[in-house]
């Protein structure tokens, strides 16, 4: 279906004032016409009815005494006037007694209307009209007796000429009236339409974003007070997304500076965590070894039959050696070693193992797919201490029973996914609110992702519990060996 054409508002303005220039000026002239065509046409009525009047009252006297001479003067007078066609006097039967046509003299009227008018005997009138001429017949009578009448032909052809002049001339003025209000129209069409193309203009930079030209205000009427409004408006929008962008942009400063201290703050902790790892297993790890080695020296120092001291030395021995794997236990979780020596696989599939080891109640899997190398050091600890969390939330507040850890690598992206059988949480937008307790756990797993450069994002799966899924852009790597693939 095609669309129906678009005319512009001068198009619409132009033609709309030509149109009714042109309807009213064409019912002002043919209602001008069609009266003056009435009034002269009645005109010419009432002068052929008293013309044949006239004759026949100055004929009178000439048809009593049958002067023939007398009766074509009367006629041949009556003829001057240049609008008379013919005249002519009849007796009372419709013989022709003068006619301007003399040789029609003598005879009959042949004319049934004339005849029938005759007969009638009614008084002046017009009994007979057409498009050139009117005929009109009046009584001679003397002492109140008809003694003939007089006929009249009157040229209705001047009165036409007239009114197609005045017609022909009311047309001349419609096209005049046409062309003016025309003119008249396309100067207002420009004087309104210069300030409407100059709001258009100043729209388009609007939807554009431009909004350092203001719109040049051209008129003071009602387009010119909307240019003037605009303009205003445009002001305070610039106004508005200037302090906007400052706001945004401080806001931005402000969280960059926040990230920044945030990461600074979880180096120095991991850096702490690490510090004290090392002197846990060193210093520690050392003393509690040589307090062990000693208890060991000080039983074998007491004689066989000195049961009880050398219990008591065998217990101590034991119990320095439990708080010496508490200890190791401990170090592990501040800063796993496997971590900074051999990686973030093995030191995920470590920490599993471990858990397995302390009889854990959720059951992992984990799979390690593409990763050929090592990743940079910040990455790796994120990604761990991501796993770490995640695993503790699933524990503390999902009720699962089992949980899927996996790393692929997927150039030049890590992706991160952990995903759990439980309870799930009903998505709102918020991490937050898959458990009150484990709001600032996944708070505390989005800002560790964010500050290696990688997005989180968590939601309820269709067939229950929760997915993890977490991007992370790699820029350098570290040969490691080949592609390892772990299931636990």
């Amino acid at each position: 279906m095609s669309e129906s054409p678009r005319w512009s508002l001068r198009v619409k303005l132009i033609l709309g004032v030509a149109v009714v220039h042109l309807v009213l000026m064409t019912v002002f002239v043919f209602d001008l016409v069609e009266r003056q065509k009435d009034f002269l046409l009645q005109e010419l009525t009432q002068r052929a009815v008293h013309h044949a009047q006239i004759i026949a009252a100055t004929s009178s006297s000439w048809v009593i005494a049958d002067d023939l001479v007398g009766m074509e003067e009367v006629l041949y007078s009556s003829v001057e006037r240049g609008d008379v066609q013919s005249a002519l006097i009849a007796d009372p039967a419709g013989r022709v007694l003068a006619h301007t046509e003399r040789d029609k003299i003598g005879k009959y009227l042949v004319d049934p209307v004339a005849v029938a008018s005759i007969q009638s005997g009614r008084t002046a009138h017009v009994y007979a009209s057409d498009e050139n001429t009117i005929h009109a017949i009046a009584p001679i009578k003397v002492d109140g007796r008809s003694i003939g009448w007089s006929l009249l032909s009157l040229d209705k052809k001047p009165t036409v000429r007239y009114l197609a002049h005045v017609t022909q001339t009311g047309l001349v003025y419609t096209v005049i009236a046409i062309l003016v209000g025309t003119l008249f129209a396309v100067l207002l069409a420009k004087s309104i339409l210069r300030q409407l193309g100059l709001v258009m203009m100043g729209v388009d930079r609007l939807g554009r974003n431009k909004l350092d030209q203001p719109i040049a205000v051209v008129s003071k009427d009602e387009v010119g007070t909307v240019a003037a409004a605009l303009n205003d408006a445009m002001s305070s929008l610039r106004d508005g997304r200037e302090k906007l962008r400052r706001e945004i942009t401080e806001r931005e400063r402000a969280e960059h500076g926040i990230r920044e201290l945030a990461r600074r703050q979880t180096t120095l902790v991991e850096e702490e965590r690490k510090r004290i790892a090392r002197d846990l297993h060193d210093e520690l790890g050392q003393a509690l070894t040589s307090v062990q080695f000693g208890l060991r020296s000080l039983e074998s120092a007491f004689a066989p039959g000195q049961t009880e001291p050398r219990s008591k030395c065998r217990e101590l021995a034991k119990l320095v050696e439990h708080m010496g794997s508490s200890v190791d236990m401990i170090a592990s979780d501040l800063r796993p070693a496997t971590l900074d020596h051999l990686g973030l696989v093995f030191a995920v599939q470590s920490y599993l193992k471990e858990l397995t080891d302390r009889g854990f109640p959720l059951k992992t899997h984990f799979q390690a797919i593409g990763l050929k190398r090592r990743l940079p050091a910040a990455i790796e600890l994120a990604c761990y201490r991501i796993v770490q969390e995640a695993i503790n939330n699933i524990a503390k507040h999902a009720n699962a029973r089992s949980a899927e850890i996996r790393l692929t690598m997927s150039h030049p992206v890590l992706i991160l996914m952990i995903s759990d059988d439980g309870i799930g949480f009903q998505e709102s937008g918020t991490a937050a609110d898959e458990h009150s307790a484990g709001g600032l756990g996944l708070l505390g797993m989005k800002e560790r992702a964010a500050a290696v450069g990688g997005m989180l994002e968590i939601r309820a799966r269709k067939e229950g519990g929760s997915f993890i899924r977490i991007e992370i852009p790699i820029t350098e790597e570290i040969p490691i060996g080949q592609d390892e693939g772990f299931d636990r």
